[in-house]
């Protein structure tokens, strides 16, 4: 985490360098360009430490420099988790939760569309430094629970319970991530970028209390919860983050 925060700063002392730096020819008129990124920074909250993006870059020179807006797309994938279910609201009339037998199995994903505005400035003919904010993509939790007493079974009768719940909420937080960096152009075509990323993001997971469904069935092979019950103790917890991500982006411009 100390080393990604020491990349956050040389990309802010980086611009700042830029903006003390002679004023190099600028950019006039509209420009284009499709854009491919991929970065890598922290794990957090299962995510896995990559990310993949596209998007479409309109920007315009001005005087002092070039204002862009990119309308895009990211995907940051997660590994299944292995979670144990709370126990702790049982009530005291029911039996026990089995542990071997109660588990959660969870995934989460960062993805969607995003927004990119920018500001970027000539260094020299080659190089450029820039800055901007990206807004938008959701954060997808999916779980599947499944806990039981010990022991389940018909005999134990009312005192014997079994959750089965699953869910898939999805939320949009659209806390800005700011980014800052430099852009290498090769040719008249093609350019590459070298970004620092502040990613930012609420996670979410799902916390549930064994034994407390709002209704349970009875009858073989033991007490279980309705298919349609509700869990009125359950819910998600949240945090929000902000991780770090070192990104390179290849540009077509056209």
């Amino acid at each position: 985490m100390i080393e990604a925060t020491n990349l956050v700063r040389w990309g802010l002392a980086m611009c700042l360098c830029g903006t003390l730096a002679p004023l190099g020819a600028q950019e006039t008129g509209f420009t284009k360009a499709f854009k491919f990124r991929m970065a890598y920074g922290s794990q957090k909250d299962h995510l896995r430490a990559t990310y993949t993006g596209l998007g479409f870059n309109v920007g315009y020179g001005v005087g002092p420099g070039t204002v862009a807006l990119e309308v895009g797309y990211m995907y940051k994938t997660g590994d299944d988790y292995f979670t144990t279910p709370d126990d702790s609201s049982l009530n005291a009339g029911l039996l026990p939760m089995n542990p071997a037998k109660s588990v959660e199995s969870k995934r989460n994903q960062l993805s969607g569309l995003t927004l990119r505005a920018s500001f970027s400035r000539a260094i020299n003919p080659t190089w450029r430094w820039q800055a901007g904010l990206q807004f938008g993509g959701s954060f997808k939790h999916q779980y599947v629970g499944d806990a039981q007493s010990a022991p389940w079974d018909v005999a134990s009768g009312n005192k014997a319970w079994r959750d089965f719940y699953l869910g898939t909420p999805q939320k949009a937080k659209y806390t800005p991530s700011p980014y800052a960096g430099v852009i290498w152009r090769i040719d008249k075509d093609s350019s590459l970028e070298f970004n620092v990323v502040l990613l930012a993001y609420q996670a979410m997971e799902y916390h549930h209390y064994v034994g407390t469904a709002s209704a349970y069935d009875a009858g073989a092979p033991g007490r279980r919860s309705s298919q349609d019950a509700t869990w009125p103790l359950d819910g998600l917890v949240t945090r929000n983050r902000a991780v770090p991500h070192a990104e390179i982006a290849y540009a077509f411009h056209f």
